[in-house]
């Protein structure tokens, strides 16, 4: 799963392929950090290349409860989407090509 959507790494080049990497919640605090990388293209992510950005987004301490007993994976991405500047109007790329 990942999310296609051309926007501008903080370097300047443009990156297309985001997929999340990491996710930690934090039960005792409340805390969600979504850990994502952006890679330049699906193409490249695929033939192995190392991600050109990889950033720590955290979610507001009021948003908790979303990834609660549901796939946080999934909502995670749902989130994301929803809340990021940049993400809105993405496409999904629901693709499995490998195990997480």
């Amino acid at each position: 799963m990942a999310i296609i959507k051309t926007l501008n790494s903080r370097v300047g080049i443009e990156v297309s392929y985001h997929r999340i990497v990491g996710i930690n919640l934090n039960y005792r605090d409340k805390k969600v950090v979504l850990c994502v990388a952006s890679y330049i293209s699906k193409e490249k992510r695929f033939n192995n290349f190392e991600a050109l950005e990889v950033v720590d987004i955290e979610v507001p301490d009021t948003d908790f409860e979303l990834f609660i007993d549901e796939d946080p994976r999934g909502i995670a991405y749902l989130w994301l989407k929803e809340n990021v500047e940049g993400f809105d109007e993405s496409i999904d790329d629901l693709e499995k090509v490998e195990e997480v």
